[in-house]
């Protein structure tokens, strides 16, 4: 399974990418706050910092879970997924993440 596919079946099967997306937007919106007005980002350029930091989020995942299933096919990814509560986890991670400012 690939990024694509596993970001995919994530927003399809649980609320992990809605959750991320949220809180990120919410994060970046009040960086983007602390901006000089005429140096702020338009709603366009959030949700592609956004969507970037989420397929960071996705390869970090992909890559936890690719040594632990033989096939990578998406029936094997499933099982897997289903069979160790990787969704729940997620949500529970997702909704217990906060992003934090760096100076």
């Amino acid at each position: 399974m690939d990024n694509e596919t596993l970001k995919t079946y994530l927003e399809t099967n649980s609320q992990v990418v809605t959750i991320f997306m949220d809180k990120a937007t919410a994060f970046l919106n009040k960086q983007n706050m602390e901006r000089l007005p005429a140096r702020r980002f338009n709603d366009a350029e959030i949700n592609r910092k956004a969507e970037k930091m989420l397929d960071d989020v996705i390869t970090k995942i992909h890559d936890q879970i690719q040594p632990h299933t033989r096939e990578q096919t998406p029936a094997a990814w499933d099982q897997f997924l289903s069979e160790n509560d990787v969704l729940d986890d997620l949500e529970l991670s997702m909704s217990e993440l906060s992003f934090e400012q760096q100076d």
